[in-house]
């Protein structure tokens, strides 16, 4: 009895396998179509991948790789053309599929369609989905570029770049989970897009082209027809945007502690990069801790002692708690960028500090000789204040002629001091 159990289960899996090679010519017959196929082949199709997945434990690998092979090339190029909402999920399962099949082959030795796949059909599908990105770009359709870009990396992992594409279109889109999910794989795989780009001059238009890389921009020249003047391009490292944006979509999303964490990590892999000092240093001062932000800004200022936007912020920092650095702080930033209209306005309100208290007490005197004596001296004590702040918001009124504030300010002052002409000059440009 148990001799013709195993007779007849050999029978049961040599029945499968013609099956399964029946399922497989049905599939390229399929495959081979030179036209779009009707209803009734899209549900052939369907049919022969069920058929053939119910048996597949029985396939031996080569009826895998085929298997894999027009079911992942279905997804791809078939059914993601037709049904273009399907086309992330299509492409997702296509290149599952695809995989396998350069798996299989990798480990057998037996290659039947790895040149195909890796260099016929999945390079013109990835441009493909490049040239749909631009097109959607062109018409600030940033979402659905996001997912382009976003295809063309699964289909191309090699590449990157296309990722942070991605990131970057999902920013512009304000989708900022797809963009946190893009950022954090670059984060995760330490994607840099530094990069060497080679470059030689057309001598017919005068403008510089790229080549794929050196050995062909090389050649080129040394032709001596059409190209001249060979020279290379270094394209920085964007780590530090990538680890900036997810520090602040963490930030957005009232995830500090992340935010702060990614900051930390990014500052010891870059450790002379002032950038992420900087934008740690905001990232401080939005969350209120002012003792890192502080910290921060000072670090930042001793790499980049001349950078009147750090000096400019030590200045606002220390408005409440040293007026007297302050000053120093707005000055020098002033010194380094005179028209820094900001650090203008901040110095004349710098200079109104006392403003408050003065008004105070003159509205708290009587009527007395006193009383009128002592409401003189503070008159002319405010006059003083006003008059040593009136020339820097005046600058940065005429730098930043739009700024209500400066204008408002300028105004009153101007009352105060009985000089009515500008009075009514400034006064007219108040917007109600």
């Amino acid at each position: 009895m148990k001799i013709q159990y195993v007779v007849a289960a050999s029978l049961l899996l040599s029945v499968s396998a013609f099956a399964q090679k029946d399922e497989l010519k049905a599939l390229k017959k399929l495959d081979a179509l030179e036209t779009p196929p009707t209803a009734a082949q899209i549900q052939e199709y369907n049919t022969l991948f069920s058929a053939f997945e119910s048996k597949i434990g029985s396939a031996n690998d080569e009826q895998k790789r085929d298997f894999y092979y027009y079911r992942g090339t279905y997804f791809l190029f078939v059914d993601a053309a037709l049904n273009p909402a399907n086309a992330v999920s299509d492409i997702d399962k296509g290149m599952a599929d695809v995989n396998k099949v350069l798996e299989i082959e990798k480990t057998t030795g037996k290659k039947k369609y790895t040149d195909e796949l890796q260099k016929e059909s999945l390079p013109k599908l990835k441009s493909d989905i490049l040239l749909m990105a631009q097109q959607l770009a062109d018409k600030k359709m940033y979402k659905e570029t996001a997912m382009a870009f976003a295809l063309a990396y699964k289909v191309d992992p090699n590449e990157p770049i296309n990722l942070y594409n991605a990131a970057a279109m999902s920013l512009n889109a304000q989708d900022y989970d797809k963009a946190l999910e893009y950022y954090l794989e670059l984060d995760k795989i330490k994607f840099t897009g530094e990069a060497t780009i080679y470059v030689a001059t057309n001598k017919a238009s005068g403008q510089e082209e790229g080549f794929r890389d050196k050995e062909s921009r090389d050649a080129a020249v040394k032709q001596g027809i059409v190209y001249e003047k060979p020279r290379e391009i270094k394209q920085p490292s964007v780590r530090p945007d990538i680890v900036k944006n997810i520090a602040l979509i963490y930030n957005s999303k009232g995830e500090n502690e992340k935010a702060r964490q990614f900051f930390a990590n990014a500052r010891k892999e870059n450790p002379d990069d002032a950038s992420l000092i900087i934008e740690e240093a905001n990232l401080a001062y939005k969350a209120g801790d002012m003792a890192t932000y502080k910290k921060l800004v000072g670090e930042s200022l001793a790499k980049n002692p001349n950078d009147p936007t750090l000096v400019y912020n030590l200045g606002v920092l220390s408005m409440d708690t040293a007026p007297a650095e302050a000053e120093k702080y707005f000055l020098k930033a002033i010194e380094l960028k005179p028209d820094y209209a900001d650090a203008l306005t901040n110095l004349g309100t710098l200079k109104l500090a006392g403003e408050k208290k003065i008004v105070d007490e003159m509205n708290k005197l009587g009527t007395s000789a006193k009383d009128n004596a002592r409401y003189e001296v503070l008159k002319k004590q405010r006059e003083a204040l006003y008059n040593s702040a009136i020339p820097y918001l005046e600058k940065a009124h005429k730098i930043n002629p739009d700024d209500q504030g400066v204008i408002s300010t300028l105004a009153s002052m101007y009352q105060a001091l009985d000089r009515t002409a500008e009075y009514k000059a400034m006064k007219a440009k108040i917007k109600n």
